[in-house]
């Protein structure tokens, strides 16, 4: 039976190309990640022939940084939708201090002081909130040994740290929020470990792009095949 390599060189980028220990039939770049299937040239339709899955171009959020014993990808996490919430909690707190200033220099009773607590956490998460959406950034750092994520300058919750031989896969997921005004949909970047256990790494995208990239990046490095996960989102 006659067979074929499609390409040795990557046609994108010119790079070398390497076999998948797991799928020899696979080809991955090493530079640009781009994939190809070994072509058997009896019996397969065209369409078999190519790359598996189109690479996700990088978003202009995305920084990619290369040290020597390790790679980080940096995502920066402001966006528009944080202006409109800028004046919104500016709004909610210039109230509140109005009202307070109000209620101490009037001798205003206990209940004016006690009622707008409630406000208080409100306009104080809102707006560290959007102080975190102007200034703070997502990094995944990947070294031999680990894969880890954390945000700076401002602390958030979230951050891990995983061994790297216990990864197994990476896959974006959609997740669809129904509330009050109707439907919210966001993107996550998940890991599926070894033990079958799946981890979430990062959430709240507003577009699949920025997940999908840095799980196409990270199985890269990691030269991990892609394989399609329950519940994954591919469109």
């Amino acid at each position: 039976m006659a067979q074929e390599w499609i390409v040795m060189n990557c046609p994108t980028c010119g790079a070398k190309m390497a076999p998948s220990l797991l799928e020899p039939e696979r080809y991955q770049c090493q530079y640009c990640g781009n994939e190809y299937l070994l072509k058997n040239l009896i019996g397969k339709p065209e369409s078999t022939v190519g790359k598996i899955r189109p690479r996700v171009a990088a978003p202009e959020s995305v920084k990619i940084e290369r040290l020597p014993d390790r790679v980080r990808m940096i995502h920066r996490w402001f966006s528009l939708k944080y202006i409109p919430l800028a004046f919104f909690a500016l709004a909610w707190d210039v109230f509140l201090v109005f009202w307070y200033g109000m209620a101490f220099t009037t001798g205003a009773p206990w209940i004016a002081i006690c009622f707008p607590v409630a406000h208080v956490a409100v306009g104080v998460g809102l707006t560290y909130s959007v102080l975190t959406g102007f200034f703070n950034r997502t990094v995944v750092e990947l070294t031999r040994d680990e894969l880890a994520v954390w945000f700076e300058p401002l602390p958030w919750l979230g951050e891990k740290t995983l061994p790297v031989s216990e990864i197994r896969q990476l896959y974006c997921k959609k997740k669809v929020t129904e509330n009050s005004k109707g439907s919210s949909v966001s993107y996550a970047l998940h890991a599926v470990l070894q033990d079958g256990r799946d981890v979430k790494l990062l959430d709240n995208f507003d577009s699949p792009e920025i997940a999908q990239f840095l799980e196409q990046q990270l199985e890269t490095w990691l030269k991990i095949p892609d394989r399609p996960v329950a519940g994954e989102f591919r469109g």
